[in-house]
C-alpha cells in the first residue's frame, strides 16, 4: 500500500498571468522545498457554484489547449497569445499546484495520498478583499477550511492602508486562528496587531530568499542579442511627464528602451515570467511603478526609478513600497517624480544578507 506524502502547502492569489504573483509563489515553492515535499493549493475564488466551477475549468483547459497545439504547429502567435503560452510554460514546468483545490461551495480537495502538513499563506496580496473578493472568498484566503494547528503566513500582504470596520470581524476570528504570523509590510503588521490583536513578524518577500545564481537558471536567453537598454514595466499608464524622464535618461546614457506589458513594444510584450528576471538582470536601469519590478532590482543590483502608479479607481497600495524603501534606506523618490537616485549597492547587498538571515529564522522556527 503506498504511504500517504505529507506537503508543504501554499496558499496564495493564483493568478497565471501575473508576474509578481508567479514569481513570488516559485520562490516559496523553492524555499520549502528545502523542507519537505511542496505544492500549492489551487483555490478557485469568484464562483459561486459547481456550475461555474466547470464552466472556468473548461474554458481555461481549450484555451490552453488550443494555444498549445497553434505553437506545436509553428502558426504565427500575436504576442498576447505569445505572452500567455510564455505564461502556461512556466506555469507547467515550475509551479506544482494539481494535487489540491478548494472552492467556497466544495471546500478543499485533495489528489489520492496527498496530505496536508502545513498551510503556508501568502505571499503577495492574499488578504487584499478589494480584489473582488466575497467574505467566504476571504475566509478561505486565511485558511478557514483547514486545521488551526496547520496554518502559519508567510509575508502575507493586505496591500492596503487601513481595513474597513465592515471586514475586521473577519479579520479578527480568522487571523486569530494563525499559528504563526509574518507579514510582508510594516503597516499590516501595525494592522493585523491593532486589530487582531496577535502578533505579527515583518519579513521579506519570498523573491528575495533566492540568490540572483537561483534565479538565473530560469533565463531563456531572451536578451541574449540585446543591446545596452533600459527597462520598463508598468501596471499603471505612465504620464506624458513621466515618459519624458524615460525618454530623457535614454538619450543621456545612449540606451534603448525596452518594455514589458507595453504594446508598444511588441517583442518585449511577449514576455512570461522567466524572460521579465532576465530582462531586469541584464538592463542598465528599470524604471516601474511594480513592487516586484523593485524587489528584483534589488537582487540583481540595478539602479531604479519608482513612479507613483496612474490607475483610477484602485487604492493606495504604496505601504509595500514605504516597508522596501526604509529596509534599504531608500529615499522616498516617489513624491519627486524628476528625481533619479542612484543606490549604495554594497550596503544594499550587506542588508539584504541580514534580512535574508532574519527571514529564514523566523520560517524555519514557525516550520519545526
Amino acid at each position: 500500500m503506498q504511504k500517504n506524502i505529507e506537503y508543504y502547502s501554499i496558499l496564495t492569489i493564483n493568478d497565471p498571468t501575473n508576474y509578481g504573483n508567479r514569481l513570488q509563489n516559485y520562490a516559496l515553492q523553492q524555499v520549502l522545498s528545502t523542507y519537505g515535499p511542496t505544492t500549492t493549493i489551487k483555490q478557485y475564488n469568484w464562483l459561486p457554484s459547481r456550475a461555474a466551477y466547470l464552466k472556468q475549468r473548461l474554458s481555461t483547459f481549450l484555451r490552453t489547449k488550443m494555444l498549445k497545439l497553434k505553437a506545436s504547429l509553428n502558426k504565427p502567435l500575436t504576442p498576447s497569445e505569445h505572452k500567455l503560452y510564455n505564461f502556461i510554460k512556466f506555469n507547467e514546468k515550475y509551479i506544482n499546484d494539481g494535487l489540491i483545490s478548494e472552492t467556497s461551495f466544495d471546500g478543499v480537495r485533495k489528489s489520492k495520498h496527498t496530505e496536508i502538513k502545513k498551510v503556508v499563506i501568502g505571499s503577495d496580496q492574499v488578504w487584499n478583499y478589494t480584489f473582488n473578493l466575497s467574505n467566504e472568498d476571504l475566509k478561505m484566503r486565511m485558511g478557514a477550511d483547514f486545521p488551526a494547528e496547520k496554518l502559519i503566513s508567510y509575508a502575507a500582504s493586505i496591500g492596503l492602508d487601513s481595513i474597513e470596520i465592515s471586514k475586521q470581524e473577519i479579520f479578527k476570528e480568522y487571523i486569530s486562528r494563525i499559528q504563526h504570523i509574518s507579514m510582508r509590510e510594516k503597516e499590516a503588521c501595525e494592522l493585523i496587531e491593532s486589530i487582531c490583536n496577535v502578533p505579527a513578524t515583518l519579513v521579506l518577500d519570498p523573491t528575495f530568499l533566492m540568490t540572483p545564481e537561483q534565479w538565473n537558471h530560469l533565463f531563456t536567453g531572451f536578451t541574449a542579442q540585446k543591446q545596452k537598454y533600459i527597462l520598463t514595466y508598468f501596471l499603471g499608464e505612465p504620464t506624458a511627464a513621466q515618459e519624458e524622464i524615460i525618454n530623457q535618461y535614454s538619450r543621456d546614457h545612449n540606451c534603448d528602451i525596452l518594455r514589458i506589458n507595453d504594446e508598444r513594444d511588441p517583442e518585449t510584450y511577449t514576455a512570461g515570467p522567466c524572460e521579465f528576471v532576465e530582462l531586469i538582470a541584464n538592463s542598465e536601469f528599470v524604471f516601474t511603478d511594480s513592487y516586484h519590478a523593485c524587489c528584483f532590482s534589488i537582487i540583481f543590483d540595478k539602479d531604479f526609478k519608482v513612479f507613483n502608479r496612474n490607475t483610477k479607481g484602485m487604492k493606495n497600495m504604496n505601504s509595500r513600497m514605504r516597508t522596501l524603501f526604509r529596509y534599504f534606506n531608500l529615499t522616498d523618490t516617489m513624491s519627486e517624480e524628476d528625481r533619479i537616485v542612484l543606490r549604495d549597492t554594497l550596503s544594499h547587498k550587506k542588508r539584504l544578507f541580514e534580512l535574508q538571515q532574519e527571514s529564514k529564522e523566523w520560517l524555519n522556527a514557525a516550520l519545526r
